[in-house]
């Protein structure tokens, strides 16, 4: 890259740096596309960066998801970064649809990366350390935050099968195949005679992680032991 270019970026990075706004972030994200757009480290660095400024930041989270979809983003991160993003809003189907597809990635990986993979089929990315601890506390918040019987109930009412679809695969994920969200989106598929969507539905059902179960029945276990 040119010298006057190599300044604007490293003014921005200062910027970025002493600034809550995520303006700059764009700014040097989009130079980067325009003049090195094959530095793909520096890129999802920017994408990130926009993502924890500002979560709601839905082009971010789709140049990631196209980095990903070209091998240059990994598995593991995206679903992490989709997550930060629906922690602060709802989204339409497709994000929810490609969420859906991180965790059933994740649940079938056992070569490349089987040691993110436990025997009870739970990645460590769910259970350890400070992510392990950020899953548990989102698996309960989405219980009332994207899960609720008030939500199920707007998004059949809304008629976005779809939506209701992509959100019950996740839930299934999240919290086992018996979820109530899981069973009454499934039961309002076979009414509308949504078979497309039933089987992908069906897909999920011996794949479900069931998270946060896991996480009471280690809590329990804990508190018991003590």
């Amino acid at each position: 890259m040119g010298g006057h270019v190599d300044e604007a970026l490293n003014m921005l990075e200062k910027q970025c740096c002493n600034s809550a706004s995520v303006l700059p972030i764009r700014a040097r994200a989009a130079l980067l596309e325009h003049f090195d757009g094959n530095n793909s480290l520096l890129l999802r660095s920017c994408f990130e960066d926009m993502l924890k400024k500002d979560p709601t930041c839905s082009d971010a989270l789709a140049k990631l998801i196209k980095m990903h979809q070209n091998g240059d983003y990994s598995l593991e991160s995206l679903l992490e970064m989709i997550a930060l993003h629906l922690d602060a809003t709802d989204a339409e189907y497709n994000t929810w649809r490609v969420f859906s597809s991180c965790f059933l990635r994740l649940s079938s990986y056992e070569d490349e990366h089987k040691q993110h993979c436990a025997l009870n089929k739970t990645p460590k990315l769910f259970t350890d350390g400070i992510s392990g601890k950020s899953w548990r506390l989102r698996c309960r918040w989405w219980l009332t935050r994207h899960f609720s019987n008030r939500k199920l109930e707007s998004e059949i009412e809304a008629g976005d099968l779809q939506l209701l679809t992509y959100k019950a695969a996740c839930a299934s994920y999240m919290y086992g195949w018996e979820y109530s969200y899981v069973t009454k989106a499934y039961s309002h598929l076979e009414k509308e005679n949504g078979n497309e969507l039933l089987l992908f539905l069906d897909e999920y059902r011996g794949n479900s992680f069931g998270i946060y179960q896991k996480f009471q029945k280690k809590f329990t276990h804990f508190n018991i032991r003590i």
